[in-house]
């Protein structure tokens, strides 16, 4: 129903002559408004970081050749009719016969597989030992092609010093704590030996720090024809890696494209079942947190209603006996609860915001490198503003239905007759 010029004049007056109970109820909405965006946004911040510290340095999918496994005789069709025993046990064939040889002709055809495929990047890893002097140190070698490979894990823009960009043969980008490990500066000469026994040297081309240990400690990036002869693959790579726009689209992409190449195709999401279950828990947490502040402003706003109603039962009274019918006492009380819950959403929505903009400026040093991170990530939405204000105002309207329904029933002939 809505508010006549009547019903919206009776709403507004009760408003500004009580301006305590209107002070207070705004009040309560305004802060747990502050507090749903407040949460929101860090919890939102905090599961993206997380997030990125475990998909920024892997592929979404990858896609690789799958496991050979040799046949056993009673698996052959022709000797398994024979009805004869066999005695004996599958062997899995070494890991490095994984390989996919045709790799070329796949990237364009999965570029055009899903919209959400944002980056395809070829890529030959392995084992192998970093050599410098009489130093060495186990690491993983990742042959890329720099340019396509940024598109699925950022190296470029985490650069320290030097380039990744345009990588030579001989030319190496390694982690700024391996750098440090080893002393090295750029220009600097080391040797890499592959767990094929391979070994070639290479020069320092760019150090960079991408916040992950893992890699900034045991990881190098080589050309991806200097990696094919390191791992002895001649022109085949070890898998292809995808970014997806939509994170949580990896299962969907993977399965699907199971169905349209002959290659295993593998999921973070499946690899780290962990994590997700640790990022279920804490929404559903947020969720419970977030119920109890949005009951806790109905209620506040419900009780300050009631109290209004049982303060003006005379003059609900004589509204009613002047001709104020049930339906428009309804909507007075009904309006005073949106408007009140509407200004506090509005106050609440701009101290969140202001809140969270500054939360987002408080920046540590994370790394010897001295790169800055924020303390709070703080990841403030429009979605999440207009959430914070529909639910302010939904709040407003359901704490006013019991104190209109009341205010309706009031009889002006008992409340004429107690006076």
């Amino acid at each position: 129903m809505i508010p006549d010029y009547f019903t919206r004049s009776v709403a507004l007056r009760h408003l500004r002559f009580s301006l305590g109970q209107t002070a207070a109820s705004v009040g309560v909405v305004a802060l747990s408004v502050t507090l749903i965006i407040f949460l929101g946004a860090l919890i939102g911040g905090l599961q993206i970081r997380l997030l990125g510290s475990m998909t920024g340095a892997i592929a979404h999918v990858t896609v690789k050749a799958p496991e050979r496994w040799p046949l056993a005789a009673w698996q052959i069709p022709a000797l398994a009719r024979t009805n004869q025993l066999y005695v004996g046990e599958v062997v899995k064939l070494p890991q490095r016969k994984r390989k996919i040889e045709d790799w070329g002709a796949w990237l364009d055809r999965l570029q055009a597989f899903d919209p959400r495929i944002t980056g395809i990047s070829p890529l030959v890893d392995g084992q192998g030992f970093l050599h410098r002097g009489t130093k060495r140190k186990a690491v993983a070698i990742a042959g890329v092609l720099p340019e396509r490979h940024n598109t699925v894990v950022d190296i470029q823009g985490k650069l320290v010093s030097g380039r990744y960009f345009g990588l030579n043969a001989g030319e190496i980008t390694i982690g700024w704590k391996l750098a440090e490990e080893f002393s090295l500066k750029l220009g600097d000469k080391l040797r890499l030996v592959s767990a094929e026994d391979i070994a070639a040297v290479y020069t320092v081309a760019g150090i960079f720090d991408s916040g992950f240990n893992s890699v900034d400690g045991a990881t190098v990036f080589i050309p991806l024809r200097d990696a094919q002869s390191l791992f002895a693959l001649g022109r085949a790579v070890t898998s292809i890696g995808l970014r997806l726009g939509d994170t949580f689209a990896a299962n969907d992409i993977a399965d699907r494209l199971a169905l349209q190449i002959p290659y295993e195709t593998v999921s973070w999401m499946r690899e780290n079942q962990t994590v997700l279950s640790g990022l279920r828990a804490q929404s559903q947490s947020v969720n419970l947190i977030l119920g109890c502040t949005i009951l806790a402003a109905g209620l506040g706003i419900a009780s300050i209603l009631i109290m209004a109603v049982l303060s003006r039962q005379r003059e609900i009274g004589i509204l009613k006996a002047m001709g104020a019918t049930a339906g428009q006492i309804t909507a007075i009380f009904a309006l005073q609860g949106a408007l009140l819950a509407l200004a506090g959403g509005l106050i609440g929505a701009g101290v969140g915001t202001l809140l969270s903009n500054w939360l987002k400026t408080i920046k540590t040093v994370a790394s010897a490198t001295g790169r800055l991170v924020e303390v709070f990530p703080m990841a403030l939405t429009p979605r999440l503003l207009a959430t914070a204000l529909l639910t302010a105002f939904v709040v407003g309207l359901v704490a006013a239905v019991y104190p209109a329904w009341r205010a309706a029933r009031v009889n002006p002939i008992d409340v004429i007759r107690s006076t």
